[in-house]
This record gives C-alpha cells, sequence and structure tokens, in this order.
C-alpha cells in the first residue's frame, strides 16, 4: 500500500485522514495545546487542519460550505484544529444562503 501511494505522490497520513482515519492519536486533556496555525483544507475548504496535514475530500459542493468562507479555523481548547463556533457560523450553518444556477453565494460580510 504505501509503494503505491508513493507511486502516487501521497501518504499514508493523507489518505488515512482523507478515508476518515487517524494516523495519530489525539492528544490527551492533560497535555498542553500545540502551538501554531490551523488552515483550511479539502476540496470546498470544509475541512480545519494543521499546516502539512491537509486532507483530500470529495468535491461536491452543498450551500452551507458558504459559511466556512468567513469562518475562523483555528486551535481550539482542547489543542486540535477546528472551526471556531461563533454565533454567525452558527446561523449560517442553521440557513445557508442560497445557491444561485448551482453556484455558491457567498453569505453576507
Amino acid at each position: 500500500m504505501r509503494s503505491f501511494l508513493s507511486s502516487l505522490g501521497l501518504s499514508l497520513t493523507l489518505c488515512l485522514a482523507a478515508c476518515g482515519g487517524s494516523s495519530k492519536p489525539q492528544p490527551s486533556p492533560s497535555q498542553p495545546p500545540p502551538a501554531g496555525a490551523c488552515i483550511k483544507s479539502g476540496c470546498s475548504g470544509t475541512v480545519c487542519v494543521e499546516p502539512g496535514k491537509e486532507v483530500v475530500t470529495t468535491c461536491e459542493y452543498k450551500a452551507e460550505y458558504a459559511c466556512y468562507k468567513t469562518a475562523t479555523c483555528e486551535r481550539q481548547a482542547s489543542g486540535t484544529c477546528g472551526w471556531t463556533e461563533t454565533a454567525e457560523l452558527t446561523a449560517c450553518l442553521a440557513n445557508p444562503p442560497p445557491m444561485v444556477d448551482g453556484a455558491p453565494n457567498p453569505p453576507p460580510m
């Protein structure tokens, strides 16, 4: 498997992440949160990850994905990267902007 992935220029970690698996155990609550920024990843930018841990996702588009364009991807109190649950993000996900002609319509700023 590893040589097949390498021939495609992929790592086992990338494959595991894309397939919903995990290559590393999650940090325990007693460990201090790791430092560093988080970035948006995945085809539609809906996955918040550490730099270097980018994932491959399917490339469909749903109306609620527009909400993540203005959402904050950052390190959470648990130490992992994730979306900060603001009132704006929660409201947008509950009532996403309509798609126009099958294309995303960005949420209001």
